[in-house]
């Protein structure tokens, strides 16, 4: 074949009222192989279906049902199995789930650490410059800073900054300590360095930076 990718079976439609989910190749097969195959399988057309009007999907063509499947698997020698597959996916839902559980507990206890911090002014430019690193949690700095929103955590030698961009028309201005040039400027929060709050936000922000330059004076 000519075809690179791994042969496997894919959804093709299902049927609600008679043979439940069908599987057909996601690519081309040679007559030999589909020969091999085609003992667990069935050449579909409309036709053959008791209501063609409840079908989702293409009702044409070589497909199996969940039964055969791995019947046609073990013919042709497939690797990518519907199982395997499968229990690939359960793996990274296991793991977006666990995950997604450690940043929510990260976000709580960063907001807590944060709560009754002080806010002294200051203008971003100037801390962007003294950073050691910047943390961009999932870009929102970066994709919302025009339109006056988004997040970052700067870190630098003695001290973590908090910023929440408050520079949206809606938003209260009034109420902003960190200067931003050209916008409306932001909520600011300041604590003093410690590992574990920095820790917390490598885990909230996955360790995303923002990108600038640094240099050796410290806020």
């Amino acid at each position: 074949m000519e075809d690179k990718k791994p042969l496997k079976l894919v959804i093709k439609c299902y049927d609600p009222v008679e043979y439940g989910t069908l599987y057909g190749f996601n690519q081309k097969i040679s007559d030999k192989m589909l020969e091999k195959a085609s003992k667990y399988m069935t050449k579909f057309t409309p036709a053959l279906f008791k209501n063609v009007m409840e079908i989702q999907g293409d009702p044409h063509g070589w497909m199996c049902t969940k039964e055969n499947a791995s019947k046609v698997e073990e013919a042709l020698g497939i690797t990518e199995t519907l199982d395997k597959i499968a229990k690939e996916r359960s793996l990274q839902r296991e793991y977006y789930d666990e995950h997604r559980k450690e940043k929510e507990d990260a976000q709580l206890k960063i907001e807590a650490a944060f709560a009754d911090a002080p806010r002294p002014p200051q203008k971003l430019s100037t801390l962007l410059k003294v950073a050691e690193v910047v943390y961009d949690p999932a870009n929102s700095f970066r994709d919302n800073n025009h339109y006056g929103g988004g997040h970052l955590f700067i870190v630098t030698k003695s001290m973590i900054w908090y910023i929440m961009n408050n520079g949206r028309e809606e938003n209260n201005w009034n109420i902003n300590n960190i200067e931003i040039d050209g916008a409306g400027g932001a909520i600011g929060f300041k604590l003093p360095y410690s590992k574990k709050l920095h820790e917390l936000i490598k885990t909230l922000t996955s360790s995303n930076e923002y990108k600038i330059d640094t240099y050796e004076e410290e806020i």
